[in-house]
């Protein structure tokens, strides 16, 4: 593993060299808030308190704050699986869970990349995360809003080995009891590597190069206990 595959956004304030700079910043590109490029209605979950509510955290940013929360089920440990409609590049990852006092606050998260379908708690073992953040308390330079009111926690991601990402799985766990973990938003900032599709065209292929047309295939191998991506 490269340097650069440890640094993140928030490194990019200090001291580095031109070439780490180039290297994980991996291209010049916006940090945007990406939710309209996020397929909303696939968004999916494993162990929903409520079942099919995992696309209630999914929100704009002016209804970040909103009351819609997806809570764990059976124990603390959540998955959310993120599809997006376009491959993007990933710079930040935006999160409101309840506050660090909170009993359902997780205080660990595991950030998956790419995966073929929303996996179970058994196809994630044995397959290391991009990122295993711990989250018990906000990040560094973490703001609340200006009446005092908690805000949106931005965690910064290792640019380089998300630079060309079509899905996101988060896996949140550990929470302060280990009864019930909780989130009420989640989002992303980064660029998309393509133009936004337009819908109205979707499907129409020119007759000329329909011969041409890529067509992009996941190969999913299963193997004891876990998911293996070619």
């Amino acid at each position: 593993m490269s340097c650069a595959d440890d640094l993140t956004v928030e490194d990019l304030n200090n001291n580095v060299s031109t070439q780490v700079l180039e290297r994980v910043s991996a291209g010049e590109g916006s940090n945007s808030n990406l939710w309209s490029w996020i397929d909303r209605d696939n968004v999916e979950g494993v162990n929903l308190e409520v079942p099919g509510s995992a696309p209630l955290i999914v929100k704009t940013w002016d209804e970040r704050l909103s009351d819609d929360i997806v809570e764990s089920g059976v124990d603390d440990e959540l998955i959310i699986h993120i599809p997006f409609i376009s491959s993007l590049r990933l710079r930040t990852l935006l999160l409101l869970p309840p506050a660090p006092s909170h009993p359902h606050r997780s205080s660990r998260l595991r950030l998956f990349a790419n995966l073929p379908h929303c996996p179970s708690f058994s196809d994630l073992e044995g397959v290391t995360p991009i990122m295993d953040l711990d989250v018990s308390s906000p990040p560094p330079g973490y703001r609340r809003g200006p009446g005092g009111e908690r805000e949106v926690e931005e965690w910064g991601l290792k640019v380089q080995r998300l630079a060309n990402v079509h899905c996101v799985t988060l896996a949140l766990s550990e929470s302060t009891t280990g009864i019930r973990s909780a989130i009420s938003f989640v989002g992303f900032k980064g660029d998309p590597k393509e133009p936004k599709m337009d819908m109205s065209k979707l499907g129409q292929v020119p007759a000329a190069n329909a011969a041409d047309a890529p067509v992009d295939r996941l190969a999913e191998k299963k193997g004891s206990g876990h998911t293996t991506i070619h």
